[in-house]
């Protein structure tokens, strides 16, 4: 059962598109609408665009568009109604009486999994009382220098040393075998086929998300002969390795305060730093930082300080991390641990106070990066100075911005007797390189677009991009004129549509458009994703530039009729093919 729709209308009156957007993104006015760096992919030129008038957004570099609800869906990983609910506490708008809840078989799936994680953090907490859990209490407590609050807080618990003791509770309480692997709360056994306890003999973390659920979790070893120390959920319907950042439901409120965020690698360390007042912390709780884990820091925070162990694999880890949090847009710091080997270890030997000032001590990511070039040279030889400047060029040459390039040329400069000008030939020479590098891989990607997963949301368009542009425009055409659907509906049926993903659209809007239900882009979040409502705002805007009317309409009619009246397919992969080195031909000649 949909929404009222008087209540989806106050709910987005409630939710100025652009006002909830633009407190997670730097929106710009253009025009009448809005533009800004499209948070679902990384972008240096704006190319997501805020229609107010329309109600929706839409991104030109990878398709991404909707509505406000569609928004929150896909910014947060939420399923439809969750979104709704969040957006109506965020607009003070009361729910409806009777509301559809989990009717659809995803969102019934998310919460069932909520309530089981829910349960089994509260079977790992009251391990901790146990005799068998005193081992992992103290760990926390004498070794960890974790307070009770502290455990309390973060909801810790222990996994006992039986591959069998969640599994028994839980199946105890009703949930079946298949929902707990599911869940990855136990594994089979490829071997025997038995299931069995995914943690087992660990300190167990809750994973808690933006809304408060718990979506997963993570555990420490508590013995030394166990070589994975650190043990994650697998990705579930409600974790997402690659999206989701440890104690961020925590380090939110902070964050917002101050604009800035810790960044950690492991969940101890970020729990230590909360218990000493450093509330703004986070970790990526055991895989280097993601993409989309950078853009999820937009709404909090400007500046990063990266607070990776002191170790080379954490040095690495902060050389990736810079990478991707400047292409992100924040100003980004590095925080050097010195005299331990990690931030939780650091606090316990000097201190909140001494840790303060290592803070306000973090170095610039170019400095950080200049520094690790240096190491190992001997800049006071002719060699050295020349092995160092060669390295030197390259971490200049990634920096976009001009000024800080030429402030960093004229250090150089300065320091190594060597022109501005030649080192800024240097460094433009890189830069020219690595431009003709990246065309190199667009073109490619371009070249190779034979790849039938390339389009994730529609991947049979590639084999039929007539017809899939056939269907387009016919749907644009109902969309437009919703009183023409009972003569368009005569001419063609669902069935002949080729492309599963326009078949359904076009099911779902002819049936709102019988029953006079609202087919506004809003009406389509509860029945498709939000790469889905996507493709459907995309779809609008791109024959909104096109004349269709009802002869252009039944052109479009008459291109799916003769594909299925032709019986000889056209071998399109051979056509693409063919295309493709025609264009490749073209592109070498104008090169040359």
């Amino acid at each position: 059962m949909p929404l009222p729709q008087d209540f989806i209308d106050r709910l987005k009156a409630a939710n100025p598109i652009d006002e909830v957007m633009g407190s997670y993104v730097t929106l710009k006015r253009a025009g009448r609408d809005y533009v800004c760096l499209c948070p679902f992919h990384n972008e240096k030129t704006p190319s997501c665009h805020v229609h107010t008038d329309k109600e929706f957004f839409h991104c030109f570099g990878c398709g991404a568009g909707g509505d406000v609800i569609t928004f929150v869906m896909k910014y947060h990983n939420l399923d439809y109604w969750e979104a709704v609910k969040m957006l109506a506490e965020r607009g003070n708008v009361p729910l409806p009486e009777t509301t559809p809840g989990y009717s659809d078989r995803t969102g019934q799936t998310r919460k069932r999994m909520y309530e089981m994680n829910k349960d089994a953090a509260r079977f790992f907490y009251s391990q901790l009382k146990t005799e068998s859990g005193k081992v992992c209490l103290d760990y926390l407590i004498r070794q960890r220098k974790l307070s009770v609050d502290t455990i309390k807080k973060y909801g810790m618990g222990f996994a006992p040393n039986s591959w069998s003791a969640l599994k028994t509770h839980m199946l105890s309480l009703g949930y079946s075998e298949q929902e707990l692997i599911d869940g990855s709360l136990i594994s089979v056994s490829a071997k025997t086929g038995r299931s069995f306890d995914f943690f087992v003999n660990r300190a167990m973390f809750p994973f808690i998300d933006l809304t408060g659920h718990i979506v997963g979790f993570g555990g420490r070893a508590l013995s030394a002969d166990d070589k994975r120390k650190y043990l994650n959920s697998k990705d579930t319907a409600v974790y997402s390795k690659e999206r989701f950042l440890f104690s961020l439901n925590f380090a939110k409120n902070a964050a917002v305060k101050s604009r800035q965020i810790i960044l950690c690698e492991g969940n101890l360390d970020v729990i230590s730093m909360h218990q000493a007042g450093f509330e703004n912390a986070v970790a990526s709780c055991g895989t280097a930082l993601t993409d989309k884990q950078a853009r999820s820091l937009n709404q909090y925070a400007d500046h990063i300080l990266i607070c990776y162990d002191a170790d080379e694999a954490g040095q690495k880890a902060t050389s990736k991390a810079i990478g991707i949090l400047e292409n992100t847009g924040f100003k980004t710091t590095v925080v050097k641990i010195k005299g331990a080997k990690d931030p939780d270890e650091y606090l316990k030997l000097y201190g909140p106070l001494k840790f303060k000032q290592l803070l306000k001590e973090s170095e610039g990511s170019v400095e950080y990066e200049l520094k690790k070039r240096r190491e190992g040279i001997d800049t006071d030889t002719d060699i050295g100075k020349i092995d160092y400047l060669k390295k030197a060029y390259g971490v200049l040459a990634g920096l976009n911005s001009p000024v800080e390039r030429d402030i960093y040329i004229s250090k150089l400069s300065r320091e190594f007797g060597v022109s501005k000008e030649a080192i800024k030939q240097e460094v433009e020479m890189r830069r020219k390189n690595a431009r003709k590098q990246q065309e190199k891989r667009e073109w490619q990607r371009t070249v190779t677009f034979t790849d039938k997963h390339r389009d994730q949301v529609n991947p049979q368009a590639f084999e039929h991009p007539k017809e899939d542009y056939a269907e387009q425009g016919i749907i644009y055409y109902l969309f437009t004129n919703p009183d023409q659907c009972d003569n368009v509906c005569a001419k063609i049926t669902p069935g002949e549509f080729v492309t599963d993903l326009n078949r359904r659209i076009f099911e779902s809007l002819t049936a709102k458009i019988k029953e006079n239900e609202d087919f506004s882009v809003a009406a389509f979040n509860a029945e498709f994703s939000p790469d889905e409502v996507g493709r459907i705002v995309g779809l609008l805007g791109k024959y909104e530039e096109l004349s269709v009317d009802e002869k252009v309409c039944s052109d479009y009619i008459n291109v799916l009729k003769k594909y299925h009246e032709n019986s000889e397919k056209k071998d399109v992969t051979a056509d693409n093919e063919s295309f493709l080195k025609e264009l490749e031909r073209l592109r070498n000649k104008n090169n040359g």
